[in-house]
């Protein structure tokens, strides 16, 4: 790791870097954390397990108020557990989830919106559910008491951002499982190489392993007392790209739709995401060279054991698009889905789509630093085999 890491400075000093720095900013703030839904005894696990790399004069009020919300989260999740518990050990899960595979900044989240506006064939976890994965059951009728913990647009892109939204269902079980995922390096980011076990779980202990699933099972279940089993679950996080086999494990039936797009447009937009959102979570200062590390490894990862794991999916039961694609024709990639996956789609489900698309037309994409010439040639080389693969030129 030392010996990467001065390797990525020095090609990171060959030119320019200025748009490729991320000065800490927001250190102080409450909003946008991903732990705001932490109970208080996962909480602890959590500083027991990581607490030796926390910055405790930096972060001491970030400390504190998730302490506070941790102490409060306990309280609610005694009183759903009082009224949930035998509904939630006997909920059946629905055997034929639909995942969205995809890098970080691919349009894995246009994808998602457009997908859970079909409410006939899709349930879906919100913003509010993965934010508070312990309590939402109790909570959700009260959710406009939270509103203050999150932005009402997401800080990397301007999209909006409500309790209301599709959200990803690691950041509940990244919570519920007291930080066994990779999305924990948005809040030790110095300690980054230490959770890359739990991309795919293949080098992760027995007792990580057991924990990840338990936790994503046990969030699966909430959602189908929530919404009922007869719906299927439409599932989005980008790091599920990595364990297309551990997925195929727990859900034999499962559906995949996978989403690539320009590598330097997905670093571009990466680099842009670290510098206007992780800073929110931090409780370590990680230094520049860490976060673009984080940031190329992650690719690195994502798209290795994906194409190592594809050809596991049987036929029929995968779709790759592009975000070209996607961008340009949206309502009709998306009713390709359907065609292709054989999903029934409603007149109502098909206007619904069209109205999206059309709402978006005129949305304004981040304007985004051009990129160094020696950055340019870092990513050329570090995701050399994504170019090649989906037909993207270096």
């Amino acid at each position: 790791i030392e010996w990467k890491t001065y390797w990525l400075d020095k090609q990171l000093k060959m030119e320019d870097t200025a748009g490729l720095e991320f000065p800490p900013h927001d250190q102080h703030s409450l909003k946008n954390n991903i732990l705001s839904g932490i109970t208080l005894g996962a909480w602890i696990k959590l500083l027991i397990r990581r607490g030796h790399g926390i910055e405790w004069k930096t972060y001491w009020l970030r400390l504190l108020f998730i302490t506070a919300l941790a102490t409060v989260n306990s309280l609610i999740a005694f009183v759903e557990w009082i009224f949930y518990r035998k509904a939630i050990r006997e909920a059946k899960i629905n055997q034929q989830p639909v995942f969205i595979l995809g890098h970080p900044r691919t349009g894995t989240t246009l994808l998602h919106n457009m997908l859970s506006l079909d409410t006939d064939l899709f349930s879906f976890s919100s913003t509010f559910q993965v934010g508070f994965p312990s309590t939402f059951l109790v909570m959700e009728r009260f959710k406009s008491l939270m509103a203050g913990v999150i932005d009402d647009k997401r800080p990397m892109d301007n999209m909006p951002l409500s309790f209301d939204v599709p959200q990803e269902d690691e950041l509940a079980v990244n919570v519920l499982s007291a930080g066994v995922s990779p999305y924990m390096p948005l809040v030790f980011m110095r300690q980054e190489p230490t959770f890359r076990p739990y991309f795919s779980f293949e080098k992760a202990s027995k007792a990580d392993l057991a924990t990840w699933t338990d936790s994503f099972l046990y969030f699966l279940k909430k959602l189908t007392v929530r919404f009922g089993s007869s719906r299927r679950l439409l599932l989005k996080s980008p790091v599920h790209t990595a364990r297309v086999k551990l997925l195929l494990q727990l859900f034999p039936e499962a559906q995949f739709v996978y989403i690539h797009r320009n590598p330097y447009v997905v670093f571009q937009s990466a680099v842009n995401m670290a510098d206007k959102c992780y800073w929110y979570s931090y409780l370590d200062t990680p230094s520049s060279t860490q976060i673009l590390d984080f940031i190329l490894s992650q690719y690195d990862t994502l798209f290795d054991d994906y194409i190592a794991a594809r050809a596991l999916i049987p036929a029929g039961r995968l779709k790759e698009v592009s975000f070209s694609e996607l961008e340009g024709s949206p309502a009709d990639t998306v009713l390709g889905l359907y065609k292709h996956f054989q999903w029934p789609c409603t007149s109502a489900t098909e206007a619904r789509l069209r109205a999206h698309a059309t709402s978006i037309e005129g949305f304004k994409k981040n304007d985004h630093v051009s990129l160094s010439p020696a950055a340019r040639a870092l990513v050329a080389k570090r995701w050399a085999r994504s170019f090649t693969e989906f037909g993207y030129t270096p």
